[in-house]
């Protein structure tokens, strides 16, 4: 964990009302899962910094981005900075997905999308294209998907069937099983809204699915001073503890660790 300040590089509007914001390196080796905790260096409008899972980075750490939507002060701030201007960074923070697991299925919603970007580049560069599932309301509700193109085997759904699967991704995900594109026995990694991981994490368990999920928990600092992250948990990895702080053993739990 390293607390630096960076410089702005540029705000990539993705559409859709989602932004990737790129500083100056150097960005240390980074896993999929793993975050930052961001603020700007002046003017920040809220007390503390906000979370946000690394999107992108140079191979050599010579610069990083972050998916961000803004939806309140400290988000819009970051999405406003300017080019030059200074983003103080903490981190690479938390426990990744798993790096044993092959060929995950992975399934987004909204910025969820973002701890998989790496991944597929990951896969790309094996010479096995990432399994990504990506769900939406509409098709401006994809922001980022034009960066998986060419590196990534990507099935989309959105509510109202303006592009893909028409229905929620929870459908699209079975509607592969019965394909045959995704089998039991296959890991599903997810990230998105709280009701769409409950829902993927139900079905997985149904069709024999091992899952693991990234959650979107609100932390304060970041590195387990706070406790204001506690997920209700189960399992031999908590040594009897009820409680787990998701920025230290998250924010990738398996799903069975996590009481519903």
């Amino acid at each position: 964990m390293l607390t630096r300040v960076h410089r702005l590089r540029r705000c990539r509007d993705l559409g859709g009302g989602s932004f990737a914001i790129e500083v100056d390196g150097p960005i240390a080796a980074t896993e999929p899962g793993q975050f930052y905790m961001l603020r700007t260096e002046t003017r920040w409008p809220v007390q503390l910094p906000r979370p946000f899972s690394l999107y992108d980075r140079a191979p050599d750490g010579a610069w990083g981005s972050f998916l961000i939507k803004p939806v309140g002060e400290g988000t819009r701030a970051l999405c406003e900075a300017q080019p030059g201007s200074g983003i103080v960074l903490n981190g690479p923070l938390g426990r990744p997905f798993p790096a044993d697991v092959v060929d995950p299925v992975c399934i987004a919603g909204g910025v969820g999308l973002a701890p998989f970007l790496l991944l597929a580049r990951q896969a790309h560069a094996r010479g096995r294209p990432l399994r990504l599932l990506f769900g939406g309301r509409t098709c401006e509700a994809l922001a980022g998907l034009d960066d998986f193109a060419g590196i990534a085997r990507v099935w989309t759904s959105t509510d109202d069937g303006s592009t893909g699967f028409r229905g929620l991704v929870t459908a699209l995900l079975d509607d592969l099983l019965a394909r045959g594109d995704v089998k039991p026995g296959d890991t599903v990694f997810c990230c998105g809204p709280d009701p769409m991981m409950h829902a993927v994490a139900k079905l997985c368990e149904r069709r024999a699915l091992r899952c693991f999920l990234s959650l979107e928990t609100y932390m304060a600092c970041g590195y387990g001073v706070c406790n204001g992250c506690t997920v209700e948990v189960q399992g031999e990895r908590f040594k009897g503890w009820p409680y787990s702080r998701t920025c230290m053993e998250g924010p990738v739990y398996e799903a069975c660790e996590l009481r519903h």
